[in-house]
């Protein structure tokens, strides 16, 4: 009878230790994922694929002097896009509107390069990112990387860089154009974000990643 109230006892202790991280989880989840650096002036602006927010920040900063060159993600195009395409809806790939975006806001063509082609992670474009800086002498001038996205984004983006390319340095910085609501859990949009993101957090803490090529 003993260990059967032990082991309850264990349980119970284990049971209220999970409700408590859930309930810090629940409520610090944004500060968590946040993880931004102070901007300084760098190599590159790299700019990750996702929203449009992402290359209007990246453009202010190039134009204000932060970098000489922006690199920016080409992501997959997924079947949808390319079946709108085969019924002759001329909508463009996100990489072209990045690009349309960056050279309205200022920053000269010769000055924007893609890198990666099917980008569907943050995985593929940190190691896709370390295969151009390989086979490009570019790589080897390029030391210290501004690596722009969304904010809730920037913790794991950045563990995820630095790991893959160990040898760079990254300031990692969030569009000031997506404020967290501060009760995120509220907003339609935030909720299901933070909510994937801290799963993508656990995820890649226990080894795993999505890549487009698998």
């Amino acid at each position: 009878m003993k260990l059967i109230r032990n082991l309850f006892a264990l349980l119970g202790g284990l049971t209220f230790l999970g409700i408590m991280a859930i309930a810090v989880l629940f409520c610090y989840a944004p500060t968590i994922l946040q993880q931004v650096d102070k901007l300084e002036k760098a190599d590159a602006i790299v700019v990750l694929a996702g929203n449009y927010f992402r290359p209007i920040y990246a453009a202010e900063l190039y134009s204000e002097g932060y970098a000489p060159i922006v690199l920016v993600s080409k992501p997959i195009v997924y079947t949808e896009i390319n079946a709108l395409h085969k019924l002759g809806i001329k909508r463009k790939y996100q990489w072209e509107i990045f690009r349309d975006v960056l050279l309205i806001k200022g920053v000269p063509e010769n000055k924007i390069l893609f890198f990666g082609k099917d980008n569907m992670s943050t995985i593929d474009e940190a190691e896709n990112l370390k295969i151009m800086f390989a086979e490009n002498e570019l790589g080897a001038n390029i030391r210290k990387i501004i690596l722009v996205t969304s904010p809730l984004h920037t913790g794991r983006a950045g563990k995820i860089f630095r790991d893959a390319l160990p040898n760079k340095e990254f300031i990692v910085v969030a569009t000031p154009y997506e404020p967290v609501p501060e009760k995120w859990w509220s907003n339609f949009r935030t909720a299901p974000y933070i909510v994937l993101e801290a799963a993508k957090n656990i995820f890649y803490y226990f080894g795993g990643g999505f890549r487009s090529s698998k």
